[in-house]
């Protein structure tokens, strides 16, 4: 067997065993992306131009949900999460095994920088399995790492078999978190209704945006999420069948996590952007399938 076959099929296997579900789905990943934009500098913006190719950071946000699931793009499935291993309180670089959500920010961050003097336009059509930019996997990975079943467990895949009641209807723990307590807060399908509640929630807590801003390590942000993983994620009762029942009790707990999640991710995104771009500081990066590639060669 080749390199190169040795590293298709240990990709093959890993995506296998990996979570598929979309981090956030279109609602969250849109909010972080919006929340990123509004703190922007018109100077980062124009920055940003060479890049988005005449989209926004809002529409290019979910998109490497769709990449990974064609043919071309499984390869980076492992890069939308981190799995743990139960008992486990804080990320350890050991469990990023073939590559995680951590990594791969550090990678996007470092590709972007190294593109900013000759940007690369972005393509969009992942309906053809087209790589997507280091833009866009930098935004969707950044909103990622925020989602706390995202830094979670290996054996039930981040919650997806976790089988839920959500007021009543069927679902899993893991789509809870991703999409039904963020449309329930925003039933009408409303961004910017609910991009102006957080925005407004900033506005009146600048101190805690500033601390949360301290903050710049993916590997801290992983554990921030995790800590909700171990704390509120899995806290709740389940029927005679094991399905967990999810009502108000457990909604009106972890709404305000979500919305602080979303607004962390908004807030250092915004950051980081401006931080790379506005860098004097060159560095060179790789496409992931080249570093996956050279590891298993």
């Amino acid at each position: 067997m080749t390199g190169f076959t040795s590293f298709v099929v240990l990709i093959v296997c890993a995506c296998l065993m990996c979570d598929s579900a979309e981090a956030w789905g279109k609602e969250g990943h849109e909010i972080i992306a919006q929340i990123a934009h509004d703190s922007l500098s018109q100077k980062t913006l124009d920055a940003l131009n060479g890049f988005l190719n005449g989209s926004n950071l809002t529409s290019m946000a979910p998109l490497p949900d769709n990449y990974d699931h064609t043919q071309q793009g499984k390869w980076s499935s492992p890069c939308h999460f981190v799995n743990v291993p139960r008992g486990s309180t804080a990320f350890e670089w050991s469990d990023c095994t073939l590559f995680c959500v951590v990594e791969a920010i550090n990678n996007y961050t470092v590709l972007l920088n190294s593109q900013k003097t000759n940007p690369i336009p972005c393509n969009y059509d992942q309906s053809e399995g087209v790589e997507p930019c280091p833009l866009e996997f930098l935004v969707h990975y950044l909103g990622d790492v925020h989602q706390p079943l995202h830094i979670s467990y290996a054996d039930d895949e981040g919650g997806n078999k976790v089988l839920a009641s959500f007021f009543g209807t069927e679902t899993n723990l893991h789509a809870v978190w991703d999409t039904k307590i963020i449309q329930k807060w925003q039933p009408f399908d409303d961004m910017f209704q609910g991009i102006a509640e957080l925005e407004s929630l900033m506005s009146n807590n600048q101190q805690t945006v500033q601390q949360l801003l301290k903050v710049t390590d993916p590997v801290a942000w992983a554990n921030e999420s995790l800590a909700f993983t171990l704390t509120n994620a899995y806290n709740f009762t389940t029927d005679d069948n094991g399905v967990a029942q999810l009502g108000d009790e457990y909604y009106n707990t972890n709404l305000r996590v979500i919305q602080w999640r979303l607004i962390a991710a908004g807030a250092r995104l915004g950051q980081l952007l401006t931080n790379v771009l506005s860098s004097a500081d060159h560095k060179v990066g790789y496409d992931l399938p080249d570093i996956f590639q050279a590891r298993f060669n």
